[in-house]
């Protein structure tokens, strides 16, 4: 429920089965919990919700595959509610009807003004400050503003990634046309791209995360790359360019935010520049 809340409060759009199962493993001490068996945690949840109140929007709605959808659980919860049998065979619900089912109702959930309420009363108040903080995260030199000054000083790793990058688009899978990229380009957002390629009417926006990084900070690199991609093209109308956004990491993302890149068309390549580093690890 802390996850939930959390969620709710930074506008997230779901909570993953993986990231449960990762937060649970942490609290308990668990080398490993199968991401299947958290629809049993979701329905436990819910079911305590409408014992207090009956009338509560499905929030377990919100605990969804990688695919931003739920599992087959919620399906008896939406039967129930809305007594459409049909829904109890969750599996073969057309995915455009399920989306549709989970958008209306969050809705709801995000309406509803008692949550806070029900977990205090429900879980005590105690779970949120017990949640899992992340190890590491990107210090890239760039303030919350966007500009490259007034941030933390930018770390090694970063700028030898970038300059790596910069200098080796075939390694990224670009063609060799492209040549040495633009480090540090900016756009008329205010932003700064860590690396930018320009091929004639072609454009790749490039965001790297070092070695340093963390999950969070994949997270928010996916979300710099869809607006760097949305501002250059913006940058460009009426005239139309071909703008490509990749995420360069030094470590495999999660499958939930593969899943995430995948869905907002952001292409992410792997790689490992900071080997000294790393092996210190």
């Amino acid at each position: 429920m802390a996850m939930l809340l959390d969620c709710l409060k930074s506008g997230e759009p779901f909570v993953t089965y993986g990231a449960i199962k990762t937060e649970l493993e942490y609290q308990l001490g668990i080398d490993a919990i199968f991401p299947v068996q958290i629809g049993h945690v979701a329905g436990s949840l819910m079911n305590r919700i409408l014992e207090a109140d009956s009338t509560a929007p499905l929030i377990n709605a919100l605990i969804t595959r990688s695919s931003g959808l739920p599992g087959e659980g919620v399906g008896h919860y939406f039967a129930d509610r809305y007594g459409i049998e049909k829904y109890r065979k969750w599996e073969k619900v057309p995915p455009k009807i399920k989306q549709q089912l989970v958008d209306d109702e969050r809705v709801k959930i995000f309406n509803y003004k008692k949550w806070e309420e029900l977990n205090d009363v429900l879980f005590g108040s105690k779970a949120k400050t017990q949640l899992r903080k992340p190890d590491g995260s990107e210090v890239d030199g760039i303030a919350p503003n966007g500009k490259n000054f007034g941030g933390p000083a930018e770390s090694e790793e970063h700028k030898r990634l970038k300059r790596w990058v910069a200098a080796n688009p075939q390694k990224i899978g670009l063609r060799k046309s492209f040549g040495e990229g633009e480090r540090e380009s900016p756009l008329l957002s205010g932003d700064i791209v860590d690396v930018v390629f320009i091929d004639g009417n072609d454009v790749v926006t490039v965001e790297v995360k070092s070695c340093r990084s963390n999950d969070d900070d994949f997270k928010r690199g996916i979300y710099q790359c869809v607006k760097y991609k949305n501002v250059k093209e913006a940058e460009h109308l009426p005239n139309n360019v071909n703008v490509q956004a990749i995420l360069v990491t030094e470590r495999e993302l999660n499958p939930t935010l593969k899943t995430r890149a995948r869905l907002l068309g952001i292409t992410v390549k792997t790689v490992l520049v900071n080997k000294d580093w790393s092996n210190k690890k």
